[in-house]
């Protein structure tokens, strides 16, 4: 009986999933209206790699996290390209880059992505922050390159609670197996929008705008499985704390309080392990407080990266 229930079930889902479909949007429709003067795209295992740079100075790598993009650090290249030269990416997977052709979404193609992209820019080393999944990959590439990665900001990173139990609705069909195949090709723009709400701390600063590039950058053919696939790899990880204390650069913990995918007790949880760390507590902001407080925490940052550059000199 529960067998025959599990079938009408899956029949049902199908019959709506075919009343709902929604189609891909071709890269080339999404690259004229989302690149910016500064985009440029770096060949590298079958992708072009859709990147930013503005600015000049020290090199700082800015890295998004699930469903984002590059854009996400918009308020940080305003901001802080009078002193460093800024590198936003969109990360495999995600934004115009798209899905790696061969599905390989480990720390190790990641890591030979950044090492590509800084030796394409003429960079031998670099200041990193990472935010959710780009916040793992900021610390492991950190952990990976300790001579190139000179400082580290994380901002609500991965890494130790990986939210199964969030209630972002787009995050949930995702990892559910029995409804994650659906979400490869149905995508109501109201599951879009309330999931864009969820992750900030305050929703009066979602805009239609901002909704319809998540919508449509999350339509990029290939990006929706590549989703699915990268936050199911990344709720299968577990951090060894040992790991994280051999993570011996500055790194500054910026955390919103209202954080709902990751919550802030993950903040101090890094605070606690990390041997050479500082943390900021933002109480009004969610998962994304570069996004919704680009000021802010661009100025954090920037007092972050000038004090440990004094502390670094002989």
């Amino acid at each position: 009986m529960r067998k025959h229930r599990k079938w009408l079930v899956m029949i049902i889902l199908a019959g709506l999933a075919a009343l709902a479909y929604t189609p891909d949007i071709p890269a080339d429709r999404l690259r004229e209206r989302y690149t910016y003067s500064e985009s440029a795209f770096l060949p590298f295992e079958g992708m072009q790699v859709h990147y930013r740079q503005t600015g000049s100075g020290p090199c700082l790598l800015l890295l998004h996290g699930v469903a984002s993009s590059l854009h996400t650090w918009q308020g940080w290249h305003s901001r802080l390209s009078d002193t460093y030269t800024v590198v936003s990416v969109d990360l495999p997977g995600f934004g115009l880059t798209g899905p790696h052709p061969q599905g390989d979404y480990s720390e190790a193609m990641y890591m030979r992505l950044f090492d590509a992209l800084l030796s394409h820019l003429g960079q031998d080393s670099c200041l990193v922050a990472g935010n959710s999944f780009g916040g793992y990959l900021a610390w492991h590439y950190a952990l990976a390159r300790p001579q190139a990665v000179k400082q580290v900001v994380l901002l609500d990173a991965a890494g130790f609670d990986n939210a199964e139990k969030t209630d972002n609705i787009g995050f949930r069909l995702a990892m559910n197996p029995l409804t994650r195949p659906f979400t490869y090709y149905v995508t109501p723009r109201f599951v879009l929008q309330r999931s864009v709400v969820n992750v900030y701390g305050d929703p009066q600063k979602v805009t239609p705008q901002l909704v319809q590039r998540y919508y449509d950058l999350i339509l990029r053919s290939g990006n929706r499985q590549a989703f699915a696939t990268i936050l199911n790899r990344l709720h299968q990880q577990r951090t060894d704390p040992d790991t994280l204390r051999n993570l011996h650069q500055p790194v500054l913990i910026i955390w919103g309080a209202q954080d709902r995918i990751i919550p802030v007790d993950n903040a101090y949880k890094f605070d606690k392990i990390l041997p050479n760390s500082i943390l900021t507590i933002l109480p009004a902001a969610g998962h994304v407080p570069m996004e919704e407080l680009p000021g802010k925490t661009a100025a954090l940052s920037r007092q972050f990266f000038e004090d440990a550059y004094e502390q670094q000199q002989p």
